[in-house]
């Protein structure tokens, strides 16, 4: 089985100039746990997560060259938060193979790219739903 079989679509994500309150809502609104974010014309740039969310608003992190802030003041769009480049997974790749690249970016949720436009988004509760269906074996992703 491949990723494409059970990756959720379409996707949905938001500019890196969304403002933290705009992806907190969409995230509430959608059940998501992971945006991924997207350039002009839809070009992945970024992933921003529920925990890079609540770290920018309860803690103060110190601030980078890259980013442009100012030491003291909290970041307030997307940009400045969002990590860069996104891990993203192929549309073909198996389940395995994909579990895999997950547990390593310590990421919940990845977007899935083919031919370099993102296609969909595979999440853990995507994998897990498989394993309880008796579909794949945990060793090899495969049926």
């Amino acid at each position: 089985m491949r990723v494409r079989d059970i990756m959720s679509t379409p996707v949905i994500g938001v500019t890196a100039e969304a403002t933290l309150e705009e992806a907190a809502k969409l995230m509430m609104d959608r059940g998501f746990t992971t945006l991924p974010v997207f350039a002009a014309a839809g070009r992945l740039v970024g992933l921003v997560t529920e925990a890079d969310l609540l770290r920018a608003r309860f803690m103060l992190a110190a601030p980078t060259p890259e980013d442009g802030a100012i030491a003291g003041l909290r970041a307030r769009v997307v940009r400045q938060i969002m990590r860069s480049p996104a891990p993203a997974v192929a549309a073909g790749m198996d389940l395995g193979e994909v579990t895999t690249a997950m547990v390593e970016s310590h990421q919940r949720c990845l977007p899935v790219v083919e031919d370099g436009t993102v296609v969909g988004m595979v999440s853990w509760r995507d994998l897990l739903a498989r394993f309880a269906d008796g579909w794949c074996t945990p060793a090899t992703g495969t049926p």
